[in-house]
């Protein structure tokens, strides 16, 4: 393990005792509700019940307040006029909000979201400060592979790059052979994708640029925007494929702040860096109970802003959900450090039995790897399908070319260790090699069929 650097975007909240930081930010949520309450008619509506003044005397008192859900949101959005098109959580007014954004809209119609001048600054922070924790610095050449500049991923990332100094080549959009002999010509050290693309990039690196002349530069690879890195097959396929040992995850939330977590150099799960403008539970999916940061810990995260103008959010669920790998650490962050395992809106249940689809691809990576690549489909019947009666297909892709037997021979391994690991009945076709879809942007693990 590489010895700690000690070095830190914001010394002093990211090494401050976490409970010193949650009672750091109950002092700045309280008189947040009252600004809010008075610009939101959305939360005006979701606080009718409250009492005038919600007393946030320590941070266990959010608590107190109700849960943001995104169909609320929607709803809100759903309300736009000419005034507010952003709807019944504008809070501010058009004159003062400089730029919009847009959620990826993978899990329904896209949300839209302003920020102010002030927002932006915000962003372009926190976005920084995740950076500097994955390694980047002002030295590195970044090229920075989201295509879209209104998603979350798009512009504000590159704010952030900008932010700590580093030089923003901004490559995403181009066919993928470009991208690759660009990041030569301009001698990339840095590179920024999904975690699918960033995989789909490293079976091609050998195979286009060297007709440049110029040697490879890189040195950092930054993968986010799925879950997948948790995963050791797909983190080693990553890393050797580009020639890194440097490999860093990274996420976000574009409902809230677009770069929030990131792995230091310990690569060993994902710190928290927005605490100076946001605030974070851990609850049970289920009864929406608090829980504990510790070591082995899951639950669904819940994002508090304290420290936004336009589209404020309170006690939102993101539906991610976490495994907790630890509190504090040797690089001397303090904030809880996570894996993502999945999303409610990608759980799928067969016969009563809950499954994330990633969850079916870290097991196949793992167990099969060597036989099939680390990426897989599961196949849905209709968009809205989370329960299955009968086994869920589910596609691999196998690495080498195999004989009808082999593939058979193959599948029922999957189906049966699938069976035996989480209890969930599957049906398994192996594909040849390069048969899957990759998409320079997230590539979904669910497909419908039809659609």
């Amino acid at each position: 393990m590489t010895t700690a650097s000690r070095e830190y975007w914001n010394e002093q909240l990211e090494t401050l005792p976490w409970a010193e930081v949650e009672r750091w930010q109950a002092e700045r949520i309280a008189p947040t509700i009252a600004r809010i309450r008075a610009g939101s008619a959305m939360y005006r509506d979701m606080f009718a019940d409250l009492p005038r003044e919600v007393k946030i005397s320590e941070f266990a008192d959010l608590a107190r307040l109700p849960f943001t859900l995104k169909d609320r949101v929607r709803a809100a959005q759903d309300a736009a006029t000419d005034e507010r098109p952003l709807g019944d959580n504008q809070t501010a007014s058009l004159k003062n909000i400089v730029q919009t954004l847009s959620s990826s809209g993978t899990t329904g119609k896209p949300l839209y979201y302003g920020l102010t001048a002030h927002d932006c600054e915000v962003f372009a922070d926190t976005v920084a400060n995740t950076w500097f924790t994955a390694g980047l610095r002002a030295q590195d050449v970044v090229a920075h592979l989201v295509g879209l500049p209104m998603v979350a991923g798009g512009l504000p990332y590159a704010d952030g790059f900008r932010r700590i100094g580093a030089t923003l080549a901004w490559l995403g959009g181009f066919p993928t052979d470009r991208i690759l002999r660009e990041m030569r010509r301009l001698r990339c050290t840095a590179l920024l994708a999904t975690t699918s693309f960033g995989l789909y990039l490293s079976e091609q690196w050998d195979a286009v640029g060297h007709e440049t002349g110029v040697p490879s530069r890189l040195g950092k690879v930054l993968c986010g925007g799925e879950p997948g890195l948790n995963e050791r097959e797909i983190r080693d396929r990553i890393a050797s494929g580009l020639g890194v040992s440097h490999l860093r995850e990274v996420m976000g939330l574009g409902d809230v702040i677009s770069g929030m977590w990131a792995e230091c150099e310990r690569q060993e799960g994902m710190h928290f860096n927005a605490q100076k403008y946001v605030a974070i539970e851990l609850i049970d999916p289920d009864s929406g109970e608090v829980v504990r940061w510790r070591e082995g810990g899951t639950g669904e995260i819940v994002y508090t802003t304290f420290d936004r103008e336009a589209t404020p959010m309170l006690r939102y669920r993101s539906r991610d959900h976490a495994l907790v790998v630890g509190v504090g650490c040797s690089c001397g962050r303090t904030s809880p450090r996570i894996r993502c395992v999945g999303r409610t809106d990608d759980m799928l249940i067969y016969k009563g039995m809950n499954v994330f689809p990633a969850a079916l691809r870290d097991l196949v990576g793992s167990r099969f790897a060597g036989s099939v690549q680390p990426m897989l489909r599961v196949w849905k019947d209709a968009k809205d399908q989370v329960r299955f009666d009968y086994p869920i297909a589910v596609d691999v892709e196998a690495v080498d070319a195999l004989s009808s037997a082999e593939a058979d021979a193959l599948s029922q391994a999957i189906e049966t260790e699938v069976r035996d690991q989480l209890q969930v009945r599957v049906r398994v076709t192996v594909l040849a090699p390069n048969s899957l879809p990759k998409s320079a942007y997230k590539t979904s693990l669910l497909s419908v069929r039809g659609a």
